[in-house]
């Protein structure tokens, strides 16, 4: 496709940012736009089964300790850990997903259904006490001395770079220069990965067939 084509299709003020970076090489600007897409499939993959092995890993933690129905009773019970101040918004996410699987709830049904951001926001300063204190113990191989706010920053960042590829949006440019950059994608990369392995798993074994994340850096690298 030719790129004025390509630039009715896709708009215009979305692809600018490609052709400024790639300094008016129009060619090469579709390129980096598909690239940019390919590198967001194999990187949001990544995070998706990462956030189901977090939240599996939260699950287990918490049967244990609070019962088979820990999560709705956190909102349904008046002692429930999300009734606290500080967790409204955790609370109204268990309680709308509740009431949206209606007749079909399950606990297992309500574990998949709440976001990768209400997984990370049980590490936040509110949830994180109010469930116990005890959440760092899906870590088995946490580094010492790394503490429940540590954690909670580096989920965060995965999430941050979760919705921004669910918006749509770049991740192929320095935030600051515009220049064509992986380096925020490479960051967030490596944090998935040391937070599989303190929650014990290895992440080569674990994305087999589904990783290539790193070949698409390598292709938006040697443009």
């Amino acid at each position: 496709m030719i790129y004025n084509e390509f630039e009715i299709a896709i708009s215009s003020p979305r692809l600018t940012k490609y052709r400024v970076a790639c300094a008016g090489n129009t060619r090469k600007a579709q390129k980096l736009y598909r690239a940019n897409i390919r590198l967001s499939q194999k990187i949001y993959a990544v995070i998706g089964l990462f956030e189901v092995v977090l939240r599996n890993s939260i699950d287990g933690h918490f049967v244990p300790l609070k019962g088979s129905d820990w999560l709705a009773n956190a909102v349904c019970e008046p002692t429930g850990y999300l009734n606290g101040v500080g967790c409204e918004d955790s609370f109204h996410s268990v309680y709308d997903a509740i009431h949206k699987l209606g007749l079909k709830y399950t606990h297992d049904g309500l574990v998949a259904s709440l976001t990768f951001g209400f997984w990370t926001y049980q590490f936040s300063k509110h949830e994180f006490p109010a469930s116990g204190n005890t959440l760092l113990s899906v870590f088995p191989h946490l580094p010492f001395g790394t503490k429940q706010k540590d954690v909670f920053q580096l989920l965060m960042k995965v999430n941050i770079l979760r919705n921004r590829i669910a918006h749509h949006e770049p991740i192929c440019f320095d935030s600051v220069t515009g220049a064509i950059s992986t380096a925020m994608v490479s960051k967030r990369y490596t944090v998935v990965t040391d937070l599989l392995s303190w929650l014990g798993y290895n992440h080569q074994k674990l994305f087999f067939g589904i990783d290539g994340v790193k070949s698409e850096i390598n292709f938006i690298n040697s443009l």
